[in-house]
C-alpha cells in the first residue's frame, strides 16, 4: 500500500496562499511521493511544455510507444475517474460508460482536472492522486515502463508500470481503448 505524502491532495509543504491566490508545487509533491514510497520513478525536465502525449513523444525523439497519459473524466453521476492509457490510444467511451454504469462520460475541463487531481493538464501523473477511481488500460500493463506526466507541463516521469499498479489504491485493469 502506498504511503500518502499528503492528507488529501495538497500538503502544507506544497501549498501556499499569497494575496488570496493559492499556489501548488505539485512536481515537488510527486517527487516526495516517489521518495517516500521508494519508487524507482524519475521526474525529468522537458525542453518544451508537454500538454499532450504527442508532445511528450516528441521529447522522446518520437517514441510514442513509451508514452502513457492520465486523463480525467466525469461520469453523468458526477463522479470523476482517472484513465491511464498509452499515448497513442484513444478512450472508447462506450466501453467506459458500461464499466462505470453511467449514461454518459465527458472529459474534465482544465479547471476540473486541477481541482480533482491538484495537477495541471499536461502534468497529471498516474500516481500520487487520491480519492478518485482509477482505471489503467490493459495495454499499458503489458509495458515494463512508461513515460507520463511529471507533475507539471515542464516535466515528465519515467515509471515502471508495476510501481503504478502497486501504488494506486483500488486501481482496476480494464480494456478501455478503441
Amino acid at each position: 500500500m502506498p504511503i500518502r505524502v499528503l492528507g488529501c491532495w495538497a500538503s502544507t509543504g506544497a501549498f501556499f496562499t499569497f494575496l488570496g491566490v493559492s499556489f501548488f508545487f505539485m512536481k515537488d509533491e510527486l517527487e516526495s511521493f516517489i521518495k517516500v514510497n521508494r519508487l524507482s520513478a524519475k521526474v525529468f525536465a522537458t525542453t518544451i511544455e508537454v500538454h499532450t502525449a504527442a508532445k511528450a513523444a516528441a521529447e522522446l525523439d518520437g517514441d510514442s510507444e513509451s508514452v502513457a497519459k492520465s486523463i480525467v473524466l466525469i461520469g453523468s453521476n458526477k463522479e470523476p475517474v482517472l484513465v491511464i492509457l498509452l499515448g497513442k490510444d484513444r478512450i472508447d467511451f462506450q466501453k467506459l460508460k458500461g464499466l462505470l454504469n453511467v449514461k454518459d462520460v465527458r472529459m474534465a475541463l482544465e479547471k476540473e482536472v486541477f481541482e480533482i487531481t491538484g495537477y495541471e493538464v499536461g502534468g497529471v501523473p498516474p500516481i500520487s492522486i487520491y480519492g478518485i477511481k482509477t482505471i489503467i488500460d490493459r495495454a499499458v500493463t503489458k509495458k515494463d515502463e512508461v513515460v507520463c506526466g511529471g507533475g507539471d507541463p515542464q516535466h515528465l516521469m519515467r515509471v515502471k508500470v508495476k510501481e503504478i499498479l502497486e501504488n494506486v489504491e483500488g486501481i482496476s485493469i480494464e480494456d478501455v481503448k478503441k
